[in-house]
Formats: C-alpha cells, structure tokens, sequence
C-alpha cells in the first residue's frame, strides 16, 4: 500500500491517483492549510499519523520534504520498517540552531537505502550533497504545470513600463525595494503575504517610492490579474533552496519573461543572461534592457513556455512518482 502524506488539504493529486491506481493509495492530511502556527508540531503529527496507519514493508510518499524525514526518523526509533519518497527537497541552509538540526535529520535520512528524495533542479541536488557532505542520487522532478496557470481572461495589452514581484515566501523584499528605488521611471508591483507585509512597511513605509504599489494577501485572481498586467517578472530571491516556482509558471504560462536571481535551484529553469547576483544595479541594467527589447523579451517568454508545457507536465511526474514508488 502507499499513504501519500500532504501536509494541508489544499493540493489536487488526482493525477498522481489516476497513475498509481486508486485502490492502491490512502490519502493524509496533516493539517488545514490555514493553520500556520505551530506548523513543525503539526508536520511531526502528520509523519506519526502516516506511521501508525501504514503497515510493514508499505510505502510513504511525503509532498513536504520534513514530513518525510519526521516518519523516517519515527521508523528508525521505533524499529518499524517502511519505504520512503520524499518530493522536492527544499532544505535551506543557515547557520541557525534550528537548520543545523534540520541538516542533521535530514543528512542520516538521506543516505539511508529505504528513502528516496526528488528534487526540482539537479544542480541544487548537487549544491544540497555538498552542504550535507554526503553523495546522494536524487532523481529530477519538476514542480507540475497546471493548465489553470494560465488566465486567458486576463490576457489584455500589459502595460509596457510595469514589473511584478510577488509570493509566498523566499523573496528578498529589501533588495527589491533597492532595485525599485533606482529604476524610478518604471512602475512597479510589489504583492507579499500579510505576515511579511506586517514588518515590512513598520521598517520600511516611510521610503516606499511612489513608483511602486504594495500589497498583501491578494485574491488568486486580482493576483493573476496583476501578473498579466505586467511586462516582466522579477524574482529576487533570499534563499539557495527551490523557491518562486509557482508565480515562474504561472508567469511563463500567460508568456511573461522573468529574471531571478541566480541560485543552483534557478540554473535548471533559465539562462544565465536571465540571472541575477545581490547587486541592484545588476537588476535595473537588466529590467530596463528587456523592457525596451520587446522581441528578446517574448522569444525568452517563449521558450520557457514551450519547456514548461512540455517538460513539467502532469502525466510526467506521476509516471516518475510511480516509478520510484514501484522501485525495491
């Protein structure tokens, strides 16, 4: 048997059943996506509750990479034996307490010969084996492109001199706000989670340029609506890990360039002219090149679309999901 263990209610895996086989999979939820405090005690709940249902030699595939160390670990102490598929790693690294002991969970799951990791991009994979200091085989997964993605209804003109930035989380809002200041001849998007925009504009409200419009928690809608509004798509990113991947799709999927920063996950999905470092000025050459470069700007807006309608489609993932699900 296969327990799919999903840490909130909110993901469609009806793809990944339909590949697997019905009959052959049981379905957990950890938690309501809502609840984001206490969320590491809710993902620990949710590995012990994939555990004590699943039986001797089953399967237990984890959408978040904790999740699937918490149960293998749970496994190990309590001398239980079971496979594990852990999908997209997203392990940062720091030199916090708290990630030193993620590492540490993480490195011994990793090596052991029962557990399986994916990851979105194999130059973080390799990036990843070398933080850790081991040498592990993780097979490519890309993050799925839906159809939904794309918002035809939104698909008017975009105003030429717009950029947009926006997302959950692994954004690096200080330097976008750098990169804002020295561009003040183009307008600007800025869409953050409630929880960021909090602390944000306490720090930073007084020097928001009035080139930029801020905003927080946006219905998925006025979200897109925003988007396609847009020229260019700029990720500017905090973290090494995979992060951006969904508002990169769902920009590619209405044919909006994007530049991002140039970490290891992001060298899987763009050129290097597409890549950015820490330097602001860096990002203002480039969003002002692409601006006033119309037919450069549509032919990179086209080509990642081919890829990710091609490469990271639905049916792909759950064949390879299957595979290492069916692998001994």
């Amino acid at each position: 048997m296969i327990y799919f263990l999903f840490h909130h209610d909110r993901w469609d895996n009806k793809y990944l059943l339909r590949e697997l086989g019905e009959e052959n999979v049981r379905t957990i939820y950890s938690h309501d996506y809502r609840q984001w405090k206490m969320r590491h005690w809710r993902h620990f709940r949710g590995s012990l509750k994939a555990v004590r249902a699943s039986s001797k030699g089953d399967t237990i595939v984890a959408w978040h990479y904790l999740q699937a160390v918490l149960a293998w670990w749970i496994c190990r102490l309590t001398l239980r034996k079971r496979r594990f598929v852990c999908l997209n790693v997203l392990l940062k690294v720091d030199k916090t307490p708290k990630n030193w002991l993620h590492r540490y969970l993480c490195k011994q799951a990793f090596k052991a010969d029962n557990f399986k990791a994916t990851v979105t991009s194999m130059p973080y994979g390799q990036w990843l084996n070398r933080q850790l200091g081991i040498n592990v085989e993780y097979t490519l997964l890309h993050d799925v492109y839906h159809d939904y993605y794309h918002t035809p209804h939104f698909e008017e003109a975009p105003k030429r001199d717009i950029v947009f930035c926006g997302g959950a989380s692994g954004r690096d809002w200080d330097l976008m706000l750098d990169i804002i200041r020295l561009t003040p001849e183009v307008r600007f998007y800025m869409i953050m989670p409630g929880r960021l925009y909090r602390p944000f504009m306490k720090q930073h409200g007084h020097e928001i340029p009035d080139n930029v419009k801020v905003d927080h928690d946006l219905p998925y809608k006025q979200f897109m609506h925003r988007l396609c509004q847009s020229t260019l798509v700029v990720l500017p990113l905090s973290i090494n890990a995979p992060a951006g991947l969904t508002v990169m799709y769902q920009a590619a999927a209405n044919r909006r360039m994007v530049l991002t920063t140039d970490t290891e996950a992001m060298k899987e999905y763009f050129m290097p002219y597409q890549l950015c470092g820490k330097d602001p000025a860096e990002w203002c050459d480039k969003i002002r090149y692409y601006l006033s470069h119309e037919a450069e700007r549509q032919q990179e807006a086209d080509r990642f679309h081919e890829f990710i309608t091609t490469q990271c489609t639905e049916q792909d993932y759950a064949k390879i999901v299957a595979r290492l699900c069916h692998e001994k």
